[in-house]
């Protein structure tokens, strides 16, 4: 009997609000592989301030799992379901979690989650420093060098602030006259059948 040997593949886990650091703890425990980017802010209370970790992404999780872990993350307290697409679980490419790591690690480059289409620009590389080799797009926000890195399978951007001597231009790309629009992860929760796609 030819038993097929299992493929990993990255997705995102959407949970219920407030609940990312639990799920993450408990997919631990099953020995699930899983990722949940932290960003460090500072929160204000009546009598002090302080900076806490918190999820960079709300309500997601991202785990790395075969056939085999599929439906045991989906059994874990506090996950809703896969992020997904036509109906279909939507896998994340290795290399935009490679990027999101090396981009939470670089604590002095601020980092801003924007959930809205924002119109393609020219694509780029980053040629130095910890980001090297990280490809987005340059946009350009308040008069400051942004780098965009669209993560395709969340609908979701992110926005680093980089200095234009960081950065090769690789191609421009043509304006395109009708530009699709996309749903933004404000309007949570996603039906299983409808995350966003750039």
């Amino acid at each position: 009997m030819y038993l097929q040997k299992p493929v990993y593949k990255w997705y995102a886990i959407y949970t219920k609000a407030n609940n990312e650091k639990k799920v993450f703890d408990r997919l631990k425990e099953e020995n699930i592989e899983c990722y949940l980017p932290l960003k460090k802010t500072l929160r204000q209370w009546s009598d002090r301030k302080k900076w806490v970790d918190l999820p960079l992404f709300r309500c997601y999780v991202f785990v790395k799992v075969s056939y085999i872990e599929y439906f045991r993350a989906l059994r874990i307290p506090g996950v809703v379901y896969y992020v997904s697409f036509g109906g279909e679980p939507q896998s994340i490419p290795n290399n935009q979690i490679e990027y999101i790591k090396a981009i939470v690690q670089q604590t002095e480059k601020e980092i801003e989650v924007n959930y809205k289409n924002i119109r393609k620009g020219s694509e780029c590389e980053v040629l130095v420093g910890p980001l090297k080799g990280i490809k987005g797009e340059v946009v350009r926000i308040s008069g400051q060098s942004r780098l965009l890195i669209r993560l395709a399978s969340m609908g979701v951007s992110l926005n680093v602030n980089i200095s234009k001597d960081e950065i090769k231009l690789i191609k421009n790309k043509a304006t395109r006259t009708a530009q699709k629009k996309y749903s933004s992860l404000d309007r949570i929760p996603y039906k299983k059948s409808g995350a966003s796609v750039y």
